[in-house]
């Protein structure tokens, strides 16, 4: 099965804008349907929607999911068909129907390994988002060692659970998913999957009060991309050049943890008072680098949205930090600053955003921070401290779980909190 079927798994749901086309299911593949609603959904992420006209847009999107399905499904697919509908169900937010015909796949003697092998990997995670990762667990146990793409599998599979469990508050399996996680990745040679699935398992580290065992982890991650160098003949590839500068950066914002976070330097702000990080000594702080033009950064405004809805009366304060990119909403590295200072206050008001957002310096906050990818989120405690730098393509979930710990730590004296 090609390898875009994998991508698609990771497309997050956005919206849509055009009308709903009738068309000859004869005429078109079970792979068309898809293709055709995740390139829907992709075209319609886009920096210049408001919150109401995404979600129209993201209902329309599941409707069509839902009207594919059910043709598909009346047509009794076979093979790699059964992928393909398992994952209109995904899209139509039809969690059950996507785990049984899942699991169904397994059972078809026409679909070859490797197809089963994406069955299982799609099961495990739609049970783990789900709130069953105790069947997953079963699903996970059941993959033969010597199957197609086992390690490369076991990898993803692991670290999938390993955010589940993290979402539970259930650290103590995060953490032994996690390393498992990183043992397969290893065995599957793929440098990017071990250098994401190493600084995973070093921000569990630190978010467990582990700083030590999470610097001795990169210190030996570092140390074994030296001597995939030294096999190779002393030249990196671009793939370790970058586990390289990946590896250094979290090293860096791990070096800050447990000391007072650096002050930002900020030129503007969009429709907020300004602040300081010394004047928000008392509260906890989640500190965000982000950027509109970004879609992963904007896929995380409703996370941060509901930790001010949550957590705001608690005593945490949300701030965003981006900088100047010449981003009009549509262009990038071309708009006058007034353009792009304009955008985002609409941007700020399209998307609700209820905290405080702000321009830096230049980039001299992002480098005082170490911000290599964005969105990243440093979260700092009542005290001022830094606790954790996180990033965001990592466990998700460890984010929140920071600041609940965090808001359950007493106030320190003299903060007036």
């Amino acid at each position: 099965m090609k390898l875009k079927l994998i991508a698609f798994l990771f497309i997050s749901l956005c919206a849509i804008g055009t009308p709903i086309q009738r068309h000859v299911q004869a005429q078109r593949s079970a792979e068309d349907y898809v293709q055709e609603i995740t390139q829907l959904l992709r075209d319609a992420d886009q920096a210049d929607l408001s919150d109401l006209e995404a979600d129209a847009r993201r209902q329309r999107a599941r409707q069509m999911a839902v009207q594919y399905a059910s043709g598909l499904k009346a047509s009794n697919p076979t093979g790699e068909d059964r992928l393909w509908l398992g994952y209109l169900y995904y899209l139509a937010n039809d969690t059950e129907k996507a785990v049984a015909t899942y699991r169904e796949a397994l059972g078809d003697k026409s679909l070859i390994e490797e197809n089963k092998q994406q069955a299982r990997l799609y099961l495990i995670q739609r049970l783990s988002e789900s709130g069953h990762a105790d069947e997953a667990e079963a699903v996970l146990a059941s993959i033969p060692e010597t199957s197609f793409n086992a390690d490369e599998t076991l990898a993803q599979a692991h670290d999938t659970l390993a955010i589940a469990y993290t979402k539970q508050g259930q650290m103590d399996k995060a953490v032994r998913h996690e390393e498992q996680a990183l043992e397969a990745a290893r065995k599957s040679g793929l440098i990017p999957r071990i250098w994401l699935t190493g600084r995973s398992l070093a921000q569990l580290y630190v978010a467990l009060g582990r700083k030590a065992d999470a610097t001795k982890l990169l210190d030996e991650l570092k140390a074994y991309f030296d001597r995939q160098v030294r096999l190779a003949g002393g030249s990196p590839s671009e793939a370790i050049q970058t586990a390289f500068g990946q590896i250094e950066t979290a090293q860096a914002q791990i070096e800050m943890v447990d000391k007072p976070a650096p002050e930002i330097t900020l030129v503007k702000w969009i429709k907020e008072t300004a602040t300081t990080l010394a004047a928000l000594r008392g509260q906890v702080v989640a500190l965000e680098f982000w950027a509109a033009w970004c879609p992963d950064c904007r896929r995380l405004v409703p996370e941060v949205r509901n930790w001010h809805a949550r957590y705001a009366k608690d005593g945490l304060r949300i701030l965003t930090v981006t900088r100047y990119y010449g981003f009009n909403g549509r262009d990038i590295g071309n708009s006058p600053q007034a353009e792009e200072e304009s955008f985002l206050l609409k941007f700020k008001q399209w998307r609700n955003l209820p905290y405080g957002t702000a321009i830096d310096d230049g980039q001299r906050s992002f480098d005082t921070y170490h911000v290599r990818s964005i969105p990243t989120v440093a979260i700092i405690d009542r005290a001022g401290r830094v606790r954790l730098v996180f990033t965001w393509d990592d466990n998700p979930a460890l984010a929140e779980h920071m600041i609940k710990k965090l808001l359950a730590e007493p106030a320190p004296s003299g903060t007036g909190n």
